[in-house]
């Protein structure tokens, strides 16, 4: 009877060692997947870390939630960007992160959100310019969105898509001027007319 009062703490203490063993392996992050060899979604900008913000809490989440976006799993890229906010409110890139998941998503609303707060902390940070840029643009407030953009390329040049789109706003810009102006004119109000004219040739 001692002997088996003996084993049964010790089969009582091993079954709980396995039992913590599992719910740890159970609770160890999965790793995030790698990025596609095509990238999904190459009108994104990755939410780039700066260097002075290297080492701030929250920044280990920014790459793993850029994975996930990049593989269209936004529900884990969104807890990614969720988390590094979390840890750090502060943290730009992540609002930024946040602001591509909620652009994916169609929800523009968030998304402009999202990118403001970026450029609250960091007014000329690319990926939330051009990120609100997007935004403004899929809720057609053309103006705001050339605006956004001719900031992005102010900051670098060298972005030829953003570059692209400007130049598209901008056409499409001038020939609703001289819509307006044509309008005008048929209405009689000459001196309105040929302002927008004056507009549409600057």
């Amino acid at each position: 009877m001692r002997a088996e009062c003996r084993r049964g703490p010790n089969a009582a203490m091993v079954i709980g060692l396995l039992l913590a063993v599992a719910i740890a392996a159970c609770a160890r992050r999965t790793p995030p997947p790698a990025l596609p060899t095509a990238v999904k979604h190459p009108e994104l900008m990755f939410p780039a870390v700066p260097q002075a913000l290297q080492r701030a809490p929250g920044v280990e989440h920014i790459e793993p939630g850029w994975r996930y976006l990049q593989n269209d799993d936004l529900r884990a890229a969104s807890r990614e960007f969720a988390a590094a906010l979390k840890r750090n409110p502060g943290l730009y890139p992540a609002h930024a992160g946040e602001g591509y998941v909620a652009l994916l998503r169609d929800d523009h609303d968030r998304a402009l959100a999202s990118f403001t707060a970026a450029l609250s902390g960091a007014p000329d940070y690319l990926p939330a310019l051009v990120g609100r840029g997007q935004a403004l643009l899929a809720t057609k407030r053309d103006s705001e969105a050339l605006a956004a953009f001719e900031a992005a390329l102010a900051i670098d040049a060298s972005l030829t898509d953003v570059a692209r789109r400007v130049d598209v706003l901008r056409f499409r810009n001038v020939q609703q001027t001289i819509e307006a102006a044509r309008a005008a004119a048929s209405a009689g109000r000459a001196d309105d007319a040929r302002a927008a004219y004056e507009r549409a040739l600057a």
